[in-house]
């Protein structure tokens, strides 16, 4: 059971570390014509279409084990295609990877759950609280990518020693009040101004190899699901394409969970979004030169796979309630103060605390939202992780558009009220809870006991 947990984790590590990071770097590898943003844009669109009907497809098709394999290596194409960067080879990888990651991270979703809730049904115990131990281990080892990728980068791409300190005027322009500037291509040879080609070869050789042992390792040493019960599921019906495709949408519009949950699973996107390209260009690259970003990621990194491994403990302890909102605390705080705070090269340390905030909250909705899907929409795991996986792309996709096209204290305004949105609809969520169990998902300790708040009748 472990085991399995360990597994997926580690198979996910290590493709992410090679996608997210070779990523992260498309628009300065591949800056010519926009091809590398291009390609992040026609990723999210395509999950977002694979999200309607590709997961249950797969998983009912490949089962969840051969899905997890099969799509793991479909990601690879994308990080070999770097060697050879042109549209016709970027486009389609890009493409194909889009098409895998619905059905990929439903798979992944599908065999904690099933595992957690056939185990929990075998020993008697809550298959909640499973589940999240599930979610917070894999994401405790997912989240390290941000870690080794970017030892890799760092170490690669060696950074420049003529970095100048930006006057009052360029630092003016950083900040709540950066804003992406719209330059036209110049045509120019991407080996003379961009990264040296053969850095390139180094970043892509290594990252392929990292992408490669992803699946091999899942292929080899995860257990198939038919030993948790895959074949019981009460989802093995055969279905088309398009009665999957309504099954997909049927399930959002029927089901009042799923509707007041999407709010803040676009969230998830847009504040992984929005750190990932807005925070470090605007508070990091900006006042305080791009070979600062690594440091600042790995500890960001660091604090997200910790805190993912310890919130499935903590939220056993005081509950889901108190989680989620210490999480909507940390992020509301951050750009609140961001909003108001000019950065410097002299209080650069700062950055580091409130990469450590994001990064808590990060680890909450990366868990805790998966979990949480896991609990409220049981024997529904296909159609409600596609939903899953189809809104937080949109979070992606709007966070890309709008961080590109407008001030970024416009985009920060209109993240703190999605997410004081988000945060009511989830309540609405707990509060529907407790009118059906009698009880919140809160917890107080009383004498190393674990009691829950319950409804007075």
């Amino acid at each position: 059971m472990w085991k399995n947990v360990g597994v997926i984790g580690l198979g996910f590590m290590f493709l992410f570390t090679a996608f997210q990071n070779m990523a992260a770097l498309q628009s300065s590898l591949n800056p010519s014509a926009g091809i590398g943003v291009y390609t992040l844009a026609i990723i999210y669109a395509t999950i977002i279409l694979s999200c309607f009907f590709l997961p249950t497809f797969f998983i009912k098709t490949l089962k969840a084990k051969r899905a997890l394999v099969v799509c793991q290596a479909m990601y690879t194409l994308y990080i070999a295609a770097q060697f050879y960067p042109k549209w016709g080879t970027l486009i389609p990888s890009s493409i194909l990877l889009g098409l895998a990651a619905a059905p990929m991270w439903s798979a992944k979703c599908t065999y904690l759950s099933q595992m957690g809730t056939y185990v929990a049904k075998v020993k008697g115990t809550s298959p909640e609280v499973l589940i999240n131990r599930f979610f917070g281990i894999f994401f405790c080892m997912f989240q390290t990518w941000g870690i080794w990728g970017n030892i890799v980068t760092a170490t690669v791409l060696a950074p420049k020693d003529d970095w100048t300190e930006p006057n009052a005027a360029e630092l003016a322009k950083c900040g709540a009040n950066f804003k992406v500037a719209q330059e036209s291509d110049d045509g120019g040879d991407d080996d003379e101004e961009g990264v040296p080609k053969h850095q390139v070869y180094m970043l892509a050789g290594i990252y392929l190899v990292f992408a490669i042992i992803g699946p091999t390792i899942i292929f080899f040493l995860l257990d198939p699901l038919s030993k948790y019960g895959e074949d019981e599921r009460k989802e093995q019906k055969g279905k088309s394409g398009l009665q999957l495709l309504f099954a997909t949408f049927s399930h959002f519009a029927k089901n009042k969970y799923q509707m007041l949950i999407m709010p803040l699973t676009i969230w998830s996107g847009l504040e992984q979004g929005w750190f990932g390209a807005s925070f470090t260009a605007a508070y990091i690259t900006c006042p305080i030169g791009v070979h600062n970003i690594g440091y600042i990621i790995i500890v960001y990194a660091s604090t997200d796979a910790i805190f993912s491994f310890l919130f499935g403990w903590i939220l056993k302890r005081i509950g889901r309630i108190p989680v989620f909102t210490m999480a909507a605390i940390f992020n509301m705080a951050v750009m609140i103060i961001l909003l108001k705070w000019t950065p410097t090269v002299q209080h650069k340390g700062f950055l580091y605390l409130f990469a450590v905030l994001w990064g808590m909250g990060d680890a909450v909705w990366q868990t805790q939202i998966n979990a949480f899907y896991g609990v409220i929409f049981p024997g529904q795991e296909e159609p409600a992780f596609s939903n899953y996986r189809l809104w937080e792309s949109l979070g992606f996709l709007a966070s890309y558009l709008i961080g590109n096209n407008v001030q970024l204290s416009v985009f920060m305004y209109i993240l703190v009220v999605w997410l004081a949105v988000s945060f009511v609809g989830y309540v609405i969520i707990e509060f529907m809870e407790y009118q059906r169990t009698g009880h919140f998902s809160i917890y107080f300790c009383n004498g190393g006991k674990t009691v829950s708040v319950e409804q007075n009748e």
